[in-house]
């Protein structure tokens, strides 16, 4: 049986959608078009060309539910009124694509999360990602955040939590090498060798499997042994930066020093700092090196140029050079510029430093709880 539109005149002025390019001249074509295409109608219901061609029909009491269903957030609730706008599908249809519509919302709040905590991630601001992967992970545990989240947490030191996360990705995806990989790392970093070495054992031999037998050996104490394996690939950047931990662990600093590439300003920088106050001019050359190769907005290089300035009693210089660091009011550089005044005796501010250190750990905190 034909079932007769709501509006009885003719209307000659289509709407025609963005992404599929389907042109509907009445509301129960725009319905059907929305039902059974509602990604693709998703920016259609974020304009208001949409909303005036609904208006544009005539029908008041359609125009006026229209106005409010417009109001409405989120996105999804904004479609599943339109489709109720009149009586064009039944209960069990709409019931269908509200799952549909729920999941899809569910992952694009997560992927939107995840994205900016990536962001931070890439900009070495690992504490103000973890607030953002936790409220990822509240829409449902999956391998990328997991990992990310103990990406973080490794590049904070917090070794522990990391393995913890990881294990949670390993018991999802068993077979993952990537995973696996990580996971073993925290597992070493975090002093559980034993858990880390039936992982190596299952692991395919080759550079990764490699650097984690040399991490275990320097973690360890056995240097000798972790020299054997990083010396495997030292022309890597991870392999070379463990050469010269190894070499500076074992106050071998020429050796340190020449592991190094050239250009790898940042690092040899920690290495002269390392080496003693005598060297500390050169490690300052070496950041400063480090920020002019297109770091200027690095509060990580400008953090460790006013610690290095501050322990060569430089307070003035050390001060510049927080300065530049301290609008991403990152824990470290907070916590550099409290030393820094400690050293100028200005214990006022220094107290008043570490009070903001405290309060953004505490904020950090409620954010993650």
């Amino acid at each position: 049986m034909l079932q007769l539109c709501i509006s009885q005149e003719i209307n000659t002025t289509p709407y025609s959608f963005k992404s599929t390019g389907i042109s509907v001249y009445s509301i129960e074509e725009a319905l059907y078009h929305t039902y059974h295409y509602w990604r693709e109608s998703l920016d259609d219901f974020s304009t208001s060309k949409f909303t005036s061609w609904i208006e544009g029909l005539g029908e008041a009491t359609i125009s006026s539910k229209m106005r409010d269903i417009t109001q409405m957030e989120p996105l999804s609730k904004r479609i599943l009124a339109f489709l109720g706008i009149i009586e064009y599908f039944n209960h069990t249809e709409i019931a269908a694509l509200q799952a549909d519509l729920e999941a899809w919302e569910q992952r694009a709040e997560w992927e939107k999360l995840k994205t900016r905590a990536d962001h931070f991630i890439s900009q070495n601001e690992p504490a103000k990602a973890l607030p953002l992967y936790r409220k990822a992970l509240k829409h449902g545990e999956n391998i990328p955040t997991l990992n990310n989240m103990a990406i973080a947490h490794m590049q904070l030191a917090n070794h522990k939590a990391a393995a913890a996360l990881l294990a949670k990705a390993h018991a999802q995806e068993p077979e993952n090498q990537a995973i696996n990989l990580h996971y073993t790392e925290a597992l070493i970093l975090s002093g559980d060798y034993e858990k880390a070495n039936q992982l190596l054992s299952w692991l395919d031999n080759g550079k990764d499997t490699a650097y984690l037998y040399g991490l275990t050996a320097y973690q360890q104490g056995d240097y000798v042994k972790a020299l054997g394996y990083f010396n495997q690939h030292p022309n890597i950047t991870a392999f070379a930066h463990k050469i010269a931990d190894t070499y500076l662990k074992m106050r071998m600093y020429d050796k340190a020093l020449a592991s190094l590439d050239p250009q790898d300003h940042e690092k040899i920088a920690e290495i002269y700092a390392a080496y003693g106050q005598a060297h500390l001019p050169e490690a300052i050359r070496h950041i400063r090196k480090a920020i002019d190769n297109g770091n200027q907005n690095n509060p990580a290089l400008w953090t460790k140029l006013a610690g290095y300035y501050r322990k060569d009693y430089d307070n003035e210089r050390a001060s510049e050079a927080i300065a530049k660091a301290l609008p991403a009011k990152t824990p470290a550089a907070l916590l550099e510029n409290a030393r820094i005044k400690k050293s100028q005796s200005r214990m006022r501010e220094y107290r008043s430093s570490l009070g903001d250190v405290i309060k953004q750990l505490k904020s950090q905190y409620r954010e993650e709880e």
